[in-house]
């Protein structure tokens, strides 16, 4: 059976907000505080700067988590500025994104810092 670009699209979509419903609220949380603390200076951060920071119970959903921030346009929250080799022992070097806190992020970030 041969679909058209759109039906794929629709698919892919589809697939996608089932497995982004599987990231709990629990670790969108643990998510946002870790790159709004490890961007919030404005530097560029991958996820083996995250890794450094995150309980376990995060990294699998992490993925998911920066493709969903990649994805968002009203507001963008993460930029992507280039890649790296992924550190994890189980990726082998594979590359992975570097990312910076989109502009409106940053300065939410930056004012939660001095709030705190």
């Amino acid at each position: 059976m041969t679909i058209t670009p759109d039906e794929a699209r629709e698919q892919a979509n589809q697939t996608l907000a089932a497995l982004y419903a599987n990231v709990t609220d629990w670790d969108t949380a643990v998510l946002n505080q870790a790159i709004d603390a490890i961007g919030g200076d404005g530097r560029p951060f991958s996820m083996n700067d995250v890794r450094n920071v995150l309980p376990d119970i995060a990294h699998g959903a992490a993925g998911l988590f920066f493709h969903s921030l990649i994805r968002r346009r009203n507001p963008v929250q993460l930029i992507v500025v280039g890649e790296e080799p992924s550190t994890a022992p189980s990726t082998h070097g594979k590359p992975i994104k570097v990312y910076k806190l989109a502009p409106n992020r940053l300065a939410a970030a930056r004012a939660e810092r001095r709030a705190a």
